[in-house]
């Protein structure tokens, strides 16, 4: 061996495990990253279903007081009562929160007819609850 092939070979040696070690950290965050969706997909998911599930404990409490099915214009009255929404956003909270995650930044309720719609924005994706039939 020369004179100065050993350092060449040494420079050359380090320089490569900088570029495996740069690629490991990209791979790492990458990996975060992905996870970190999937996780907030999750979240979403289960903050919507507890939503929903509030806000059909709340219409099916209509329909009883009621003693029959609310009508499409009941319907449209009860999904736009603040109270009805406040209580999908409280339940999606707890859910998001017993997640780990940010609360969700919307909450809405509304209403197709007889049919009930629960969604929420969470981590810039948006999560719906179709409430199709009350039995």
């Amino acid at each position: 061996m020369r004179r100065g092939e050993g350092g060449q070979a040494l420079v050359a040696a380090v320089v490569l495990l900088g570029m495996a070690a740069a690629a490991i950290v990209g791979l790492l965050h990458a990996q975060e990253r992905l996870l970190g969706a999937v996780r907030d997909g999750r979240a979403g998911e289960a903050a919507v279903a507890a939503a929903g599930t509030a806000v059909a404990d709340r219409y099916h409490a209509l329909a009883r007081s009621l003693g029959r099915d609310p009508s499409a214009a009941e319907t449209a009255a009860f999904a736009a009562d603040p109270a009805v929404t406040e209580t999908a956003r409280e339940a999606a909270v707890g859910m998001a929160r017993a997640h780990g995650r940010a609360d969700p930044s919307e909450v809405r309720v509304r209403s197709f007819g007889i049919e009930v719609e629960v969604d929420l924005l969470l981590a810039g994706r948006r999560h719906v609850a179709l409430l199709e039939s009350f039995p």
